[in-house]
């Protein structure tokens, strides 16, 4: 705890001289240790570090005299130096309900609270320090500390940033306290830089080889666990109109399934600036009643990435394999290349190029060479609470059939929300996107190309639950318009997951 400044006011030093004077008829040699005298032991014992006679001595003359709240406060300092936090409580409060207005007292009280652990307490009082002011560092840091412990991550780490700009020589405390919150969440890199800052920070050496040493421990353990990740996922899924696009199929029939997620990625070679990285994506859905249509998607895949600063280039393959009902349907060979340029404080823009070899195994006349631009952007707003997306992708394809031949435009608008406030690390997310097709030949029933139109809406939270595990809710709903009657239709698609990775 900071010491603060003496408060020897001259009204408490007036009763102590007074006292001090021999009562009528009494011998001056006869009068013992003056309460003034007492109280200078008590502040030369608090200046050396004797916290137990300096509590002492303050407990004493606080029973004396127990309507000064000066000598309640510097019981409560004795004490929660010596780290008797119950008793500096005690006094403090006693201090606190003579002079609610007393320098410190509201500050010095609600950190002990925070020590003990009653979070709520000590959020009222040290409100309270801040509200009759100055601002002061260890107020700051403390009421950043209880938001992270409830959950507010934005505040509090406001707090701590404000905290340490006031006073330097908190910034470590701050620093590796926010890291520690971090891990708590399962957040490691957030705790990795923040413990980085907390290094380089001014404050006390110890803190900054506490940060150091965990910094350490962490780095040597990402190496070992960032090589392989996993995750899994089960669910539910509700299709109300169940269809395979690609075929232009819909039923009409709605049905129930299973759904089954995994995957698996594997960092061959990682290097600062450049690396290579492969994986397998699975998926399986099972519907209660329609079985033709359970979905079995295989996803090898392999990247190799580059970090150049704010440019970082992604040049990937993917193989697809899809069956439907156990019976082989699609095969599809996906290269692409991403680069990600982040110039400015909050935004990033996207350019991509892909091609892609499509193979349909029960209408081969429909396999196809499918080539794709992407120009996007990403920009965050509060604090990176909000992210905002935008991109437009021009696609064509060349299909063994010219009647499969088109170029589509696509466009797509995303927004998410991170809803720490609720709970840490929650997640909303919406998108809208809509694709325009037009096929090259003329379709002669009906005098005209082919045109098809496809607006998709889609909303989803996270929750996170215990650990590495989280729930997920998503809902697509799907609006198909085309000059062929049979492909105007409309779905509704809704699922509940649980996840889980390490």
């Amino acid at each position: 705890m900071q010491q603060r400044g003496r408060l020897r006011a001259l009204s408490l030093l007036g009763i102590f001289l007074l006292g001090a004077q021999p009562s009528a008829g009494e011998p001056a040699e006869t009068v013992g240790e003056t309460p003034s005298s007492r109280l200078d032991q008590a502040f030369e014992a608090l200046d050396n570090g004797d916290w137990s006679a300096a509590t002492m001595l303050f407990s004493e003359l606080s029973a004396e005299f127990p309507g000064e709240p000066e000598l309640h406060y510097y019981q409560g300092v004795a004490a929660a130096s010596s780290g008797d936090d119950l008793q500096a409580v005690n006094a403090f409060a006693l201090a606190a309900a003579l002079d609610p207005h007393l320098a410190w007292v509201q500050a010095d009280l609600g950190i002990s609270l925070f020590r003990l652990g009653e979070f709520e307490l000590a959020e009222d009082h040290l409100l309270e320090a801040l509200l009759q002011g100055p601002d002061d560092a260890d107020v700051l840091l403390h009421l950043g500390l209880i938001d992270l412990e409830n959950g507010n991550n934005e505040r509090g780490q406001r707090l701590l940033e404000e905290s340490a700009a006031l006073d330097p020589g908190v910034a470590a405390l701050a620093f590796y306290q926010a890291a520690n919150y971090e891990l708590d969440q399962n957040r490691v890199n957030n705790a990795m830089l923040l413990l980085e800052r907390a290094i380089l920070a001014a404050g006390p050496q110890d803190w900054r080889d506490a940060s150091t040493q965990l910094l350490a421990a962490l780095a040597e353990s990402e190496v070992q666990t960032q090589r392989l990740r996993l995750s899994a996922g089960v669910g539910f899924e509700y299709d109300d109109n169940l269809t395979v696009s690609e075929q232009d199929l819909s039923t009409g029939i709605g049905d129930n399934a299973v759904t089954m997620e995994a995957g698996l990625e594997v960092d061959l070679l990682g290097r600062d600036a450049y690396g290579i990285s492969a994986g397998y994506d699975f998926y399986q859905s099972l519907y209660q009643d329609l079985t033709n249509f359970d979905l079995q998607s295989h996803e090898p895949h392999a990247e190799i990435y580059g970090v150049f600063g704010g440019f970082r280039p992604i040049l990937g393959y993917t193989y697809r394999n899809q069956n439907y009902g156990g019976k082989d349907y699609l095969s599809g060979h996906l290269l692409e290349l991403d680069t990600t340029l982040c110039g400015w404080r909050n935004s990033c823009a996207l350019l991509a190029v892909g091609f892609e070899r499509l193979h349909y195994n029960p209408t081969p006349e429909r396999d196809a060479y499918r080539y794709g631009l992407v120009l996007g952007q990403q920009t965050l707003f509060m604090r990176g609470l909000v992210a905002f997306t935008l991109s437009w992708e021009p696609e064509w394809q060349d299909a063994v059939s010219s009647d499969f031949d088109y170029s589509a435009q696509i466009v797509r608008a995303g927004l998410s929300f991170s809803l720490n406030a609720l709970r840490q690390g929650t997640w909303l997310g919406l998108s809208y996107e809509f694709e325009s097709r037009d096929y090259e030949d003329l379709i002669r029933s009906l005098g005209a190309n082919r045109q098809d139109d496809q607006h998709l809406f889609w909303a989803g939270l996270r929750i996170p639950l215990l650990g590495p595990t989280q729930v997920s809710f998503d809902y697509m709903r799907i609006g198909s318009r085309s000059n062929i009657p049979t492909l105007t239709y409309d779905e509704n698609i809704v699922s509940f997951k649980l996840w889980a990775w390490r």
